[in-house]
């Protein structure tokens, strides 16, 4: 009755959809240090677990945080958001998207 979801173990960038249904999906990611996405409007209710590294996060006008491994943020759909790797190590971290719009 379970399904087992892989997801890759490896220290090269990826960005890899473990698992995808109507409402809910969630996606694997390891940025490099220095990478960071463009500023743009979340298309859902994001959640993103760290398991390591630090996750640099604007959003809308606000200040940077920085969020660590053991940490989950929570950022609301629609607002403006600007995340990557700004510190030494890699990030990786795991994003659930709930209410997605899709693509």
């Amino acid at each position: 009755m379970e399904k087992v979801y892989s997801y890759t173990l490896t220290d090269d960038e990826i960005l890899e959809n473990i698992f995808k249904d109507e409402k809910i999906l969630m996606n694997h990611v390891v940025v490099p240090p220095g990478n960071v996405f463009p500023k743009h409007p979340t298309d859902a209710t994001v959640y993103a677990l760290i398991v390591r590294g630090e996750l640099s996060l604007q959003l809308e006008s606000n200040e940077r945080n920085v969020y660590r491994r053991g940490q989950l943020v929570n950022i609301p759909k629609g607002v403006q958001s600007e995340l990557g790797n700004r510190g030494a190590e890699i990030l990786e971290l795991f994003v659930v998207k709930y209410d997605y719009d899709e693509q």
